[in-house]
């Protein structure tokens, strides 16, 4: 329970830049112009140190943005669903004890930070979850230490999210409100988070369809570094069609959804109007999200998993064990090397190849 409540107090600071957090592009300055004519003109600029001036009086108070009732109720329900999803998750034995916990932070994190992020990664782990159990005998006869459930550690989750779920509270914070590309006065930052968001989870979601689907492709796979040359499923660096084509549909998922999931979307595809306040986008602003993030999403997802194999095939290395006929984990009396240095583990190639995919994502965005 005392963790519960220093988790909320901490996701009310990513959910809204009042508690120390302000931010200089959402504190909002308001100045009060008096006029010849005595009328009221209010003015509102993201930036306080922008104040209008004129040969009139002129007074500014700086008031940083306070909490709204939406913030509190999605952080509150951030709160419940990731602790649900987490319960559930190491019930199910998809996520270890440790893995839960870190489920349940980087679930709330982003649900904080907004429904679309929150969402979003919700998605990634439960597809993930589920194409775990598709062919769960098959894979244990393939490789060493895979459970039906998956049971993902601390790592593992650390590894799938830290980097995505960071760049949501950065852009909570320094940019506010999500909401679609282009729509805010930095727009450039908050667009290159975005796609860094949806380009992270595409190519995680890319790389996991891969690897859970490719590995029960009827056809061996091959190296992707020698693709004349064929190799054992499992094997880090190979690639089937069966993989790619996951790898492509796993990435363009995770950017329809966080497309069509956008602020004002949903709105939008209502047969009758909705009042400007509840804040409902134009058919052809979502379109765009949706055309552009789904894009993002298919690169990420597909470009990513083939760099995820690239690293895998060099620097991550594979062991074979011709006794048991399944990859493993470690050299041992039967096991052989088959691909790759023993450089880095699967989680650290999984971090670089999604942090550089996320990194190529946010650079191609526009002013």
């Amino acid at each position: 329970m005392a963790l519960f409540k220093l988790a909320a107090s901490i996701f009310l600071l990513a959910s809204s830049p009042a508690y120390g957090f302000t931010s200089p592009t959402t504190l909002i300055t308001r100045s009060k112009q008096i006029s010849n004519s005595n009328n009221l003109i209010y003015h509102e600029s993201f930036f306080p140190s922008k104040i209008a001036t004129s040969s009139s009086s002129l007074s500014a108070l700086p008031i940083s943005s306070t909490i709204s009732t939406v913030d509190i109720s999605r952080t509150v329900l951030g709160l419940l669903l990731a602790q649900k999803i987490s319960n559930s998750g190491y019930k199910k034995q998809s996520l270890s004890k440790s893995g839960a916990i870190s489920a349940f932070l980087v679930a709330s994190f982003s649900l904080a930070t907004s429904f679309r992020n929150g969402l979003t990664l919700l998605a990634f782990y439960w597809t993930s979850s589920k194409l775990t159990r598709v062919g769960s005998k098959i894979k244990g006869k393939l490789e060493e230490g895979h459970t039906e459930g998956g049971e993902r550690g601390a790592s593992q989750v650390f590894a799938c999210s830290l980097i995505a779920v960071l760049c949501a509270c950065v852009r909570r914070i320094l940019v506010g409100n999500d909401g679609p590309l282009l729509s805010t006065s930095v727009g450039l930052l908050g667009d290159q988070l975005t796609l860094a968001y949806v380009a992270f989870f595409a190519c995680c979601a890319g790389d996991t369809w891969a690897s859970e689907l490719g590995v029960l492709s009827k056809s061996k796979p091959r190296l992707i570094i020698k693709p004349w040359k064929q190799v054992p499923p499992g094997t880090n660096g190979g690639i089937s069609f069966v993989g790619l084509a996951a790898s492509a549909a796993g990435g363009t998922l995770m950017g329809l959804i966080h497309g069509v999931l956008v602020p004002g979307g949903i709105a939008s595809m209502l047969p009758f109007n909705l009042p400007p306040m509840l804040g409902a986008i134009s058919s052809a602003a979502l379109k765009k999200e949706v055309l552009i993030l789904s894009l993002v999403g298919f690169i990420g997802g597909f470009g990513g998993s083939l760099l995820d194999s690239v690293l895998g095939a060099t620097i991550q290395v594979t062991y074979y064990d011709d006794v048991e006929e399944k990859i493993v984990k470690r050299s041992g009396p039967n096991a052989k090397r088959v691909g790759g240095l023993a450089f880095l583990s699967n989680e650290m190639v999984n971090v670089v190849s999604t942090a550089l995919s996320a990194l190529i994502a946010a650079l191609t965005a526009r002013s």
